[in-house]
């Protein structure tokens, strides 16, 4: 719930912002702003509901739903971070990156993964993340990195388990809900991380086939 909460209010400062200088585009700019509003407060109404007990997060529904679209979706929300950058790159011309998932489950992923790159910069830093697409014959594969703070060595085997955090707010879901959410697609999540230096996320997710 909370990770979303911090760039939702930014995106409302920054569309203040725009109403003040009378962007030319407020239209569009508005448009986009409340239909992203809108999915993610739907999204934190549904996690409320189940949040309070793991094994029973709310069952996914699945559809085709198309990753070129929904990620820079994602990505908009944090627009109005002042010390942020953030790189997104898809390989090649294919324009549709089609996978079988639920789509807020997969806000949800993309969400937990920005917002803890973010968080593992100083806070004085400019985060700076690169997030990468790319197609391999059935799946596409989705990095994630930053190269802020890292994982120490000691902790990275223990990231991925339920109600284990370093941080010290937090119930410690979030990575652990990531991972079965990609696995529950038929995905798989890696990462390799460098105390001092940063961490890479791998999520490698199969592509839908026509009829899904």
């Amino acid at each position: 719930i909370k990770n979303p909460l911090t760039p939702m209010k930014l995106s409302v400062q920054y569309l203040e912002k725009a109403w003040k200088d009378k962007v030319p585009d407020w239209d569009e700019r508005l448009t986009r702003f409340s239909k992203t509003m809108i999915e993610q407060i739907d999204n934190m109404s549904a996690i409320a509901r189940e949040f309070s007990d793991f094994a029973q997060m709310p069952a996914a529904e699945n559809a085709r739903i198309n990753l070129r679209r929904l990620i820079p979706e994602v990505l908009d929300l944090y627009k109005g971070y002042e010390k942020l950058n953030i790189r997104l790159s898809f390989s090649g011309e294919q324009k549709e990156f089609f996978v079988n998932a639920d789509r807020k489950q997969m806000l949800r992923v993309f969400n937990n993964l920005i917002k803890n790159a973010i968080q593992s910069y100083d806070k004085d830093d400019t985060a700076e993340i690169g997030v990468m697409c790319s197609l391999k014959q059935n799946h596409c594969t989705i990095t994630i990195r930053d190269n802020g703070c890292g994982i120490p060595k000691e902790e990275q085997d223990k990231i991925f388990n339920p109600y284990y955090t370093t941080k010290a707010k937090g119930m410690g879901l979030g990575l652990s809900i990531v991972k079965n959410t990609i696995e529950g697609i038929g995905g798989t999540i890696n990462f390799h991380s460098k105390e001092g230096a940063g961490s890479t996320f791998i999520l490698t997710i199969p592509l839908a086939t026509p009829s899904e």
